[in-house]
């Protein structure tokens, strides 16, 4: 009978023991998804290689957080190359973003390999110092809001005074926005010429790129 006793507590508690182990693997990827959704839900993100971390990815509306807080831990961190970025789907939370690369003295370069599109150029122009290697893709078009609303419809409006101050205060020809804005449809992309960056100013060093 103490036997039988023995083995059968000896049972439980590893059937305990399970339970517990499972719970736990359990919890910690619920923690891992909430974590992953905080941190951008997998959208914008940094892969840091000593004081230089590569940027890809997409902005949200939670992405701002994000950036602050990778920043502060990593205060050695003082140049972004930005590789992968097709925009942004929170312009209010992407000039912020901008704001603070700008105002931690950030640069910002492009190399060969790099797109980046509508909002991501707003990041790359907020770097202190900006350059890019021949063979990296600007890509800008309109904006739209829903379907079949535009600036265009809209005409002048307190985004588009917004901003042009913040391409002035970036240092950038005010006059981009509406390059922007007139290049390409919001379903269609305009990549810049060399000209063009040139024209703007989106460069602090100019490039050999003809």
């Amino acid at each position: 009978m103490i036997f039988g006793s023995y083995v059968k507590a000896m049972a439980l508690s590893m059937q305990n023991k399970t339970r517990i182990a499972f719970v736990l693997i359990f919890l910690g990827a619920i923690v891992a998804i909430f974590t992953s959704r905080l941190a951008g839900d997998g959208s914008i993100r940094f892969d840091v290689e000593g004081d230089t971390a590569y940027v890809n990815g997409t902005t949200l509306h939670n992405s701002y957080l994000h950036v602050r807080q990778f920043l502060d831990d990593n205060p050695q961190v003082e140049h972004l190359v930005l590789q992968r970025m097709p925009g942004t789907k929170d312009s209010g939370e992407n000039i912020r973003i901008a704001r603070l690369i700008r105002h931690r003295g950030l640069t910002t370069r492009l190399e060969k390999n790099s797109i980046i599109a509508s909002g991501a150029v707003d990041l790359f122009i907020s770097g202190k110092r900006r350059t890019m290697a021949c063979g990296a893709l600007i890509g800008v078009h309109s904006w739209s809001i829903g379907k079949f609303v535009s600036p265009k419809d809209l005409g002048r409006d307190d985004a588009q005074y917004r901003h042009e101050k913040f391409l002035t205060d970036m240092g950038i020809d005010p006059a981009f926005y509406v390059f922007t804005r007139e290049a390409a449809e919001p379903e269609r992309m305009h990549y810049m010429s060399a000209d063009e960056i040139a024209r703007y100013g989106l460069l602090t060093e100019p490039s050999d790129c003809a």
